[in-house]
Protein backbone atom coordinates (compact mmCIF):
# COMPACT_ATOMS: atom_id res chain seq x y z
CA UNK A 1 0.00 0.00 0.00
CA UNK A 2 1.34 3.42 -0.99
CA UNK A 3 1.54 6.02 1.75
CA UNK A 4 0.58 9.52 0.68
CA UNK A 5 2.10 12.48 2.44
CA UNK A 6 2.68 16.15 1.75
CA UNK A 7 6.01 17.27 3.21
CA UNK A 8 6.28 20.96 3.97
CA UNK A 9 8.47 23.09 6.21
CA UNK A 10 7.61 23.74 9.82
CA UNK A 11 7.10 27.41 8.92
CA UNK A 12 4.43 26.45 6.41
CA UNK A 13 2.78 24.11 8.92
CA UNK A 14 2.60 26.94 11.45
CA UNK A 15 1.03 29.14 8.78
CA UNK A 16 -1.62 26.46 8.13
CA UNK A 17 -2.30 26.18 11.87
CA UNK A 18 -3.05 29.91 11.96
CA UNK A 19 -5.01 30.02 8.70
CA UNK A 20 -7.27 27.10 9.59
CA UNK A 21 -7.37 27.54 13.38
CA UNK A 22 -6.35 23.91 13.85
CA UNK A 23 -3.77 22.24 16.06
CA UNK A 24 -0.37 21.34 14.66
CA UNK A 25 -1.29 17.67 15.09
CA UNK A 26 -4.49 18.11 13.06
CA UNK A 27 -2.56 19.84 10.28
CA UNK A 28 0.08 17.10 10.26
CA UNK A 29 -2.51 14.33 10.20
CA UNK A 30 -4.28 16.09 7.34
CA UNK A 31 -1.00 16.28 5.42
CA UNK A 32 -0.44 12.58 6.15
CA UNK A 33 -3.90 11.76 4.72
CA UNK A 34 -5.06 10.34 8.05
CA UNK A 35 -8.00 12.76 8.00
CA UNK A 36 -10.17 13.17 4.91
CA UNK A 37 -12.68 15.79 6.07
CA UNK A 38 -13.45 18.91 4.06
CA UNK A 39 -11.06 20.91 6.23
CA UNK A 40 -8.32 18.29 5.77
CA UNK A 41 -8.78 18.51 2.00
CA UNK A 42 -8.60 22.31 2.21
CA UNK A 43 -5.41 22.09 4.28
CA UNK A 44 -3.81 19.81 1.68
CA UNK A 45 -4.89 22.11 -1.15
CA UNK A 46 -3.45 25.15 0.63
CA UNK A 47 -0.22 23.25 1.36
CA UNK A 48 0.13 22.57 -2.37
CA UNK A 49 -0.43 26.27 -3.08
CA UNK A 50 2.28 27.21 -0.60
CA UNK A 51 4.69 24.74 -2.21
CA UNK A 52 3.89 26.14 -5.65
CA UNK A 53 4.56 29.67 -4.38
CA UNK A 54 7.93 28.48 -3.09
CA UNK A 55 8.76 26.90 -6.47
CA UNK A 56 7.85 30.12 -8.29
CA UNK A 57 9.98 32.15 -5.88
CA UNK A 58 12.99 29.90 -6.47
CA UNK A 59 12.53 29.96 -10.24
CA UNK A 60 12.36 33.77 -10.22
CA UNK A 61 15.50 34.01 -8.10
CA UNK A 62 17.30 31.67 -10.50
CA UNK A 63 16.24 33.76 -13.50
CA UNK A 64 17.48 36.94 -11.80
CA UNK A 65 20.86 35.34 -11.15
CA UNK A 66 21.21 34.41 -14.82
CA UNK A 67 20.65 37.98 -15.98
Amino acid sequence: MKNNRINISSTMKKQLVKEFSKSLQAVQMSLDFVFNSDSAKAIRERAKELLQEEITKIENETKEEEV
